[in-house]
Formats: structure tokens, C-alpha cells, sequence
């Protein structure tokens, strides 16, 4: 059965949402980040609202929000590359476990390269925790192809992380 759900960009009012939902995602799915959830748990709540607040005059980010009904249900974010325009990274992609498996993660990874292609951009790049995961399914079933040589995911980890890329339509 799925779910209706519906994304929505993080405005900067939404900083408390934002910052308490990354804070799960890194409890919830610790190894599926660079980021930790300790270190930032640590981050003055200054450093949460200017994110969204920078994001919101840029030009160059999409913060995303999904939700079931009212219920906050997952986010991602995509950010086009300052010093290479025609590249656009995703980052911070998590849906909470009670709404995985029913399209979120999807919905949201398609909102982003429907951006990327809005904005002109030639590819959309994003990393992965090497595993047999559904992120990684995912990403593959969305036609993102492995790039370069994995590389730790942080400091200290055992596990590695991939680059993958999907070039955009319309660009060869």
C-alpha cells in the first residue's frame, strides 16, 4: 500500500524541523553518512538556521521535505556545484523507516533531477555506502552509474563509499 505523500522545500522558518530530522537520520542510519550524529548534535543552532537561510537566497540549493498527511517522513537535499555549474550533488538523503519501501525516497530523488534538469545541469552526483542496501538499489534503479575509486566514508570507518553519477537528459 502506499502512502500519499508530498515534498515541500525547508524554508528557513523550518530550521528546528530540518535540524531534528538530520539529527534522526544519523541516529537511525549512522553508516550510511559521512557526517556523524555527535557531531552534529554539536552545532549551535545558529549553524541550523543559516543553513536554510542560505540555501533559501542562493540559487544554487533544494532542501527538501517529505511528509505523510502532516507527518514529516524524510528529506533530501541537492545543492548545484559553485565552482562546476553543470553539476548538481545530492546530499542528506533519508527516509524514516516507518515510510521506507512505498516510493518516498524515490519521489524525492526525482524531484531533484527534475531540478537539475530545470537549472541546465549536464550531471547529478551524489554517494553511497558500499552495501547491497535499498539506498543503493535505488540509486541504480534511477540509472546512476559508479564513478572513481571508493573512498572511506569517514575518518576511522571501515566502510567505503561510492561516487555515483547520472548524467542529465538532454546532455551527452
Amino acid at each position: 500500500m502506499a502512502y500519499p505523500h508530498s515534498l515541500a522545500l525547508l524554508s528557513p522558518a523550518m530550521w528546528e524541523l530540518y535540524r531534528d530530522l538530520r539529527l534522526s537520520s544519523l541516529l537511525d542510519s549512522p553508516d550510511a553518512f559521512g557526517g556523524t550524529h555527535a557531531l552534529e548534535a554539536a552545532r549551535p543552532v545558529e549553524v541550523w538556521q543559516s543553513r536554510l537561510a542560505a540555501a533559501a537566497t542562493s540559487g544554487l540549493d533544494l532542501p527538501l521535505l517529505a511528509r505523510v498527511g502532516e507527518l514529516p517522513a524524510g528529506l533530501c537535499w541537492a545543492k548545484r556545484d559553485a565552482a562546476y555549474l553543470s553539476v548538481v550533488n545530492v546530499y542528506q538523503m533519508w527516509v524514516a523507516p516507518e515510510c521506507r519501501g512505498v516510493g518516498i525516497g524515490g519521489a524525492l530523488l526525482e524531484r531533484c533531477m527534475d531540478w537539475a534538469r530545470t537549472i541546465g545541469a549536464a550531471e547529478i552526483r551524489l554517494g553511497v555506502t558500499i552495501a547491497d542496501s535499498p539506498a543503493h538499489r535505488l540509486y541504480i534503479r534511477h540509472g546512476f552509474l559508479p564513478v572513481g575509486a571508493p573512498q572511506p566514508l569517514r575518518e576511522g570507518s571501515p566502510l567505503l563509499a561510492q561516487t555515483m553519477s547520472l548524467r542529465v537528459a538532454g546532455h551527452a
